[in-house]
């Protein structure tokens, strides 16, 4: 999708080039305008919009709503308006633009998380390193605060793989109640459903094809494919563990989260526990 600047540049180009200004605008569907409009305030939109392409740069995936969420948590007092307008101005606009889904309604999704650890959900990502060999990583998130508790790399899952980190998180963040997952095989394995007695912990299984049915685990697996496994090509699994320990750090403590008011998980984690 080619956005306006984008599109305003082409104007140009081809007016350099010897095309009538008129017919490049026709051509390229903007006003003519447009193409003369020259911003009132350029100097002062210069800083946010340094900014913005910093933000951009480092996050190519974050859209203008994520970008206005984390500079109002690192300070910067610009008002949203002014944030999603240079961002818009700045062409990145239609860099990230998502397909519209599908709205299911009347879905209502049991049981629903209200504390932390009430309900923890779970699903996994593949991907293959450079050297073509699998790549998978299972994902764990706790429903009520949208905190990433774990990314775990390996070359592949068993059952008994699943309940050693299930014993890992449970040891540092104490028990849930219920974790919800799909029907894969690693998860309705006998050692996880033993595991799950023991602990005396429901197995929330959602319906076969039925993935929205899990969809916060399915948000996070997705926001992790695009800012981490189509951003990075990664030489080994240790790379790729390396690198998803960095990403959900940031995840948790600086990517401002729309459930939350564009603040990051963490907010809510912490004020949930105080």
């Amino acid at each position: 999708m080619v956005g306006v600047p984008q599109k305003l540049q082409a104007v140009e180009y081809a007016s350099r080039r010897g095309l009538d200004q008129r017919r490049a605008c026709v051509l390229m569907g903007v006003s003519r305008s447009m193409v003369t409009y020259k911003p009132r305030q350029p100097a002062k939109d210069a800083p946010v919009q340094k900014i913005i392409n910093d933000v951009v740069a480092k996050h190519p995936a974050w859209g203008k709503r994520l970008v206005f969420g984390w500079m109002r948590e690192q300070g910067h007092d610009y008002s949203e308006c002014t944030v999603h307008r240079v961002y818009r101005q700045s062409g990145h606009a239609a860099q990230w633009r998502k397909r519209s889904r599908k709205i299911r309604r009347s879905v209502r999704i049991n049981p629903t998380a209200i504390q932390p650890h009430e309900v923890w959900c779970m699903d996994f990502a593949e991907d293959r390193l450079m050297t073509g060999r699998k790549m998978m990583a299972l994902l764990i998130k706790d429903e009520a605060t949208s905190y990433g508790l774990s990314i775990t790399v390996r070359r592949s899952f068993k059952g008994a793989d699943v309940e050693a980190v299930l014993d890992e998180q449970v040891a540092r963040y104490g028990m849930p109640k219920y974790i919800r997952s799909d029907n894969g095989g690693q998860f309705i394995a006998y050692v996880v459903q033993q595991w799950a007695q023991r602990r005396k912990v429901t197995l929330a299984y959602i319906q076969p094809g039925k993935p929205w049915q899990n969809g916060f685990a399915e948000s996070f697996v997705g926001t992790y494919r695009r800012e981490v496994l189509n951003a990075e090509i990664f030489m080994s699994l240790a790379e790729g563990q390396t690198i998803s320990n960095m990403w959900l750090h940031m995840y948790n403590n600086e990517r401002p989260h729309s459930r939350h008011n564009y603040r990051p998980p963490i907010t809510a984690f912490n004020n949930h526990a105080a």
